[in-house]
């Protein structure tokens, strides 16, 4: 009996990993850091960072495409053969094993290439699959989480959330879909929004449209960066603090429900208070609790007042003009896909719009894009948008996982030894890459 294979969402913030059977993955940090002292530290041991002020980040990934293999083997290597740190996993060496991984949409095919080689040359696995996330979210007829699905029209605009035993995904033109003998839904908009940018990518009968395929150029990397601006011009410099900077994100960031003026009127109601690193009490800093405002903080203490900051930053996704990027924002990319789909599926892919991706952890995120993109559509289309109830992050892998049980994976994937016959271009333009479709 084959192992069952390990499944790899190769993120440029974050890898999660571990084999197909485990409920939850591992997670290990995609980057080097290097402190102001001089000593390095890979992936997860960046969390031990005690002094985190002047960090600076060496990532594997560059705009968005996985260019450094000489330190991703690294991370690889920390992540597969570390069982001290991953509850005792360890997969000793690829052969005996297949991998599952998932890379940036429009992968140069060069660097497309590398990774093959790396995969069965280096590590020696029995067999690959890999492709960008968004090609495994339609396989998920059988998915176990819980999805929330949020309508953009007022009279049906409750959330509902689908159990288990329920089929999954939205619109009603989908239900003759979970008839068919395909384990995939034939028609979805899978918009995954990560570190490095949101893709914007249409996926019909389990392949995604290329043509119709966009790239919006703002992503958790971008909005700390704008953070780090903001609050250095309006509090104090924190153009070295990246991982403040991030955890200040992570914990208080939010998108404005209705839009940004509403939230901008009531700015006042919305103030949090973050308490700045002592590096005595606390390394990170953290969030000061509205009842725990009368309790005295210790003496030296610093704090920053957020008001406009928390839903400022992430308006950038629907107004990039706010920090001076003449692009459109999401929703004017997602009108645009549509309009390069064939028009025939146009409502379909709008009914069944998929949301993956960390940002999508902001919260109000989904709803908020929900309501903007039904304004702009026919009045006779329905906009439905599910996101899954946990964290959004880890529904990429979930979805990776769930894929390993289709007919489709055992078709699919490509063995080492249809590696070594047909070699690396073989695979690169015959079945990982892209340019078949376009």
């Amino acid at each position: 009996m084959e192992n069952p294979p390990i499944v790899i969402d190769n993120g440029s913030y974050e890898i999660k990993f571990g084999p197909s059977t485990n409920k939850v993955p591992f997670r290990a940090l995609n980057a080097l850091a290097k402190d102001k002292f001089g000593t390095s530290y890979l992936s997860n041991h960046i969390k031990n960072i005690k002094d985190i002020s002047s960090v600076t980040f060496r990532r594997p990934h560059e705009l968005g495409q996985l260019t450094l293999w000489e330190l991703e083997s690294c991370i690889w290597d920390y992540c597969l053969f570390n069982p001290s740190e991953f509850d005792g996993f360890d997969l000793k060496e690829g052969k005996g094993h297949h991998l599952v991984a998932s890379e940036s949409c429009m992968t140069l095919p060069e660097l497309s290439k590398h990774a093959d080689q790396v995969i069965f040359e280096e590590y020696e696995f029995d067999s690959l699959f890999k492709s960008p996330v968004a090609v495994f979210v339609p396989f998920t007829k059988s998915y176990q989480g819980k999805m929330r699905t949020i309508s953009g029209k007022d009279e049906d605009a409750d959330v509902a959330i689908s159990d288990p035993d329920d089929k999954t995904f939205t619109s009603k033109e989908s239900i003759n879909q979970m008839n068919s003998n395909n384990d995939y839904h034939d028609f979805q908009l899978v918009i995954d929004s990560g570190f490095d940018c949101t893709w914007i990518i249409p996926v019909l009968k389990g392949i995604p449209y290329y043509k119709a395929v966009k790239k919006l150029d703002i992503g958790g990397r971008f909005l700390t960066g704008l953070l780090k601006e903001t609050l250095s011009f309006r509090h104090y410099n924190m153009m070295d603090e990246t991982i403040l900077v991030n955890n200040i994100k992570e914990k208080c960031l939010f998108v404005s429900p209705v839009s940004y003026f509403d939230s901008f009127k009531s700015k006042n109601k919305h103030i949090v208070e973050y308490v700045l690193p002592d590096f005595q009490t606390s390394f990170i800093g953290y969030v000061r609790h509205p009842r725990e405002e009368d309790s005295p903080l210790p003496a030296d203490a610093q704090t920053i007042a957020l008001t406009d900051e928390l839903f400022t930053i992430p308006e950038t996704f629907f107004h990039p003009e706010i920090s001076q990027i003449i692009k459109p924002g999401i929703v004017e990319a997602i009108l645009e896909s549509l309009s390069m789909l064939p028009e025939i599926v146009r409502p379909l892919m709008i009914g069944n719009i998929v949301c993956t991706g960390g940002n999508f952890n902001l919260p109000n995120f989904s709803q908020r894009l929900a309501r903007e993109l039904q304004r702009q559509l026919p009045t006779d289309w329905t906009c439905h948008v599910s996101v899954p109830e946990g964290d959004c992050t880890l529904f990429g892998w979930e979805v990776m996982s769930q894929f390993t049980e289709t007919e489709s994976y055992r078709r699919a994937r490509v063995t080492r030894e249809e590696y070594y016959e047909h070699g690396p271009d073989w695979c690169t333009k015959h079945r990982f890459g892209y340019q078949n479709w376009i």
